[in-house]
């Protein structure tokens, strides 16, 4: 049988992962299934694991983890033959949920074995790469809060937490975007670009997004008020903020964006850039393994 190599990050969703992966490595050992597994120690070292397992024709590369774990593995994975299996073990696990993968560790394993192989488009800024949600704008400046430790939760509360606390002080900026959608100038209050749907633990930022267009969805918020902000964040939740006049949702394979001065851009929880900045659409750059059901 093929050997497989499990990378998972001990950390994750408080270590929960670890426990996944002692029970997945038990699971597969007992289906006759080989298995290398091996624990992250530091921020980068599952790219460093994930880049080793490519270079030795690994076949199936598991990462037990969320979306900051998955994202360290995309420069090593991207248009190599490794096929990626996804074991949710993270706070918020928007790829995962995007893709039909649940969190219950059965549903997941049975994935594993008797899933589909399927090729998935990626995002890239620059030579950085992304899966889920590209943010610039006030989601990236709560992104930043949250990962610089000014927020004592993670995942959806801290979200919450730090729109609530940030937001009478947030300065909409000056943007021009362009895209094959043509041009767009003004104020904003954000732009979500999406190459799945949802970031921060299931916010459907972009519910149309679908990982296998060729296409990165990209969501504008106009500058609206406090209180408007407040009245639209919980409909984010099942895509219902599309309907509002202030946001529109724009589909295309390239994104430029440029800004009166440099802003910060996040994906998939992690500082990726500044503004100016190109955003593309990588199509089928990712193999994967996807429930059978998956179109």
């Amino acid at each position: 049988m093929e050997n497989w190599v499990l990378i998972a990050n001990p950390a994750a969703g408080g270590g929960r992962a670890r426990k996944a992966a002692e029970r997945a490595a038990r699971f597969l050992d007992r289906c006759g299934q080989p298995l290398d597994v091996y624990y992250t120690r530091a921020s980068g070292h599952a790219g460093e694991l994930a880049r080793q397992a490519v270079a030795a024709g690994t076949k199936r590369l598991i990462v037990c983890g969320g979306d900051g774990t998955i994202v360290e593995l995309l420069p090593a994975l991207a248009h190599q033959p490794t096929t990626l299996a996804l074991l949710p073990a993270g706070t918020s696990n928007d790829f995962a949920r995007g893709l039909g993968i649940p969190r219950r560790l059965g549903s997941a394993l049975d994935i594993l074995q008797h899933g589909q192989i399927c090729k998935l488009d990626l995002g890239r800024i620059g030579d950085r790469w992304f899966c889920t949600v590209a943010a610039f704008g006030f989601d990236a400046e709560i992104n930043h809060a949250v990962n610089s430790g000014r927020i004592p939760f993670s995942g959806t509360s801290g979200y919450l937490y730090a729109t609530f606390k940030h937001l009478a002080a947030y300065r909409p900026p000056q943007v021009c975007l362009s895209g094959e959608f043509g041009e767009y100038r003004g104020e904003i209050f954000l732009v979500a670009t999406g190459n799945t749907r949802s970031y921060g633990g299931g916010m459907r930022i972009v519910p149309r997004a679908d990982p296998q267009d060729g296409n990165l969805d990209v969501c504008i918020v106009d500058k609206l008020s406090t209180r408007s902000i407040l009245k639209l964040l919980p409909r984010v939740f099942w895509g219902g903020h599309l309907n509002h006049p202030a946001v529109r949702c724009l589909r295309t394979s390239w994104l430029r964006i440029e800004t009166d001065a440099p802003r910060l851009i996040y994906a998939d929880g992690e500082h990726l850039g500044e503004t100016p900045a190109l955003l593309r659409s990588a199509p089928a750059a990712l193999s994967m393994i996807l429930p059978k059901n998956t179109p």
